[in-house]
């Protein structure tokens, strides 16, 4: 929850707190100066000593965010529309120590140890390079866009997608910003959503609906012109769950859904293939259920995470020995990769059927997916025809 500390003219808005175990705090906050605001992140670029990394999360919190509120913003040359990274260093002696102003505080009953040294903390002014990165909109894809401040809140689903409400529906809504941002996160958005429009009105892949947009999250000043930014995209809410809830049940599934199901994934996922991209994501939670107990296939950008258990076994070999990310190997590894989980997704599968004669034919089937040897698999279409 973000808390502002207001002051004459000027306010802090805190905004996360992170630390490493304790040590090398860092705080995130917004510095208000008038109708200008400039996003900053402050962190500690040394080793605290063992009394303030035994002192508890909150207490450690509370000492930095005083610290902070001491520093005096106003002498510090802050970057306009991004976020200012300032890395604090101990010295034996500073030359250039971060601004310290006097603030007074009533409350304090013991030394801040931030502040007993400030003294000899200098200071480091860069962009942050952990900032969440908002990719300008393009219009390559010619598809609808929502501003983002229209949308209402309404139900999280995951540390990336939450349900929103525009005009009384209810959508998925993909974003950007989540709990533990990487720096190639914003490039996966902008792959997926560049898959989802390529496959636009394929069966069985989630339709995108539109772009979300909205200004700069880190603009200065108000009057500041500037070209909207993607902020996440709108899918349809499926309200059917996904199938890995659907597996999760106690009591064994209709086999004819499951059929249905395994039939739309091997489709979904070869209508990706036919057009040169892989999937490199096939599990459970990855497909979801419609309104009419359709198998939809989601997350289709192929760069994004992955489950080290759902990958193939030559796959998981590659990336330890060439610390390459899946998305970077052959196409045919790919591939391979997307067939080997569709098998072990098939055994899954399996194991929630009720006729011991189809069963036994998935779990075949699922076996002859997955064998040891790539050159031994059968292929996509030769699953389809057995199924």
């Amino acid at each position: 929850m973000s808390q502002t500390i207001v002051s004459p003219f000027r306010e802090l808005e805190f905004k996360s707190f992170h630390d490493w175990n304790g040590d090398r705090p860092s705080q995130t906050l917004i510095f208000h100066d008038d109708s200008s605001l400039w996003w900053t992140k402050v962190e500690i670029a040394w080793s605290l000593p063992a009394s303030i990394l035994e002192s508890g999360y909150l207490k450690r919190c509370s000492m930095f965010q005083e610290f902070i509120r001491s520093i005096d913003f106003g002498q510090l040359d802050l970057m306009d529309d991004t976020v200012t990274h300032i890395s604090l260093t101990l010295a034996e002696q500073s030359h250039k120590p971060i601004p310290i102003r006097v603030v007074p505080n009533d409350h304090q009953t013991e030394t801040n140890f931030f502040l007993s040294v400030a003294d000899r903390i200098t200071f480091q002014i860069e962009e942050d390079p952990g900032r969440v990165i908002y990719p300008i909109l393009d219009h390559t894809h010619n598809l609808p866009t929502f501003e983002a401040s229209h949308l209402e809140d309404d139900e999280f689903i995951a540390p990336t997608v939450s349900t929103v409400r525009f005009e009384q529906k209810r959508f998925a809504y993909k974003k950007i910003d989540r709990p533990i941002y990487a720096p190639g996160d914003s490039e996966h958005i902008l792959n997926e959503i560049g898959a989802l429009a390529q496959f636009h009105g394929q069966p069985n892949i989630a339709p995108i609906l539109g772009v979300v947009i909205s200004d700069n999250p880190y603009k200065t000043r108000p009057s500041t012109i500037s070209s909207p930014v993607v902020t996440g995209f709108l899918l349809e809410y499926y309200p059917g769950g996904s199938l890995e809830q659907a597996l999760s049940e106690t009591e064994d599934q209709d086999d004819s859904l499951l059929r249905r199901w395994a039939l739309q994934t091997e489709r979904a996922l070869e209508t990706l293939h036919i057009q040169r991209r892989t999937h490199l994501d096939i599990k459970p939670s990855n497909i979801v259920l419609d309104a009419n107990k359709n198998a939809i296939l989601i997350d289709i950008s192929g760069t994004g995470g992955y489950e080290w258990e759902w990958l193939s076994p030559e796959m998981q070999k590659t990336i330890q020995t060439a610390a390459a990310p899946p998305a970077s190997t052959l196409f045919e590894t790919r591939v391979a990769t997307d067939c080997w989980a569709y098998g072990k997704l098939l055994s899954t599968m399996a194991r929630k059927m009720s006729t011991s004669g189809f069963r036994e034919r998935l779990q075949s089937i699922s076996d002859d997916l997955t064998k040891t040897d790539p050159k031994a698999r059968i292929s996509l279409s030769d699953a389809l025809k057995r199924i």
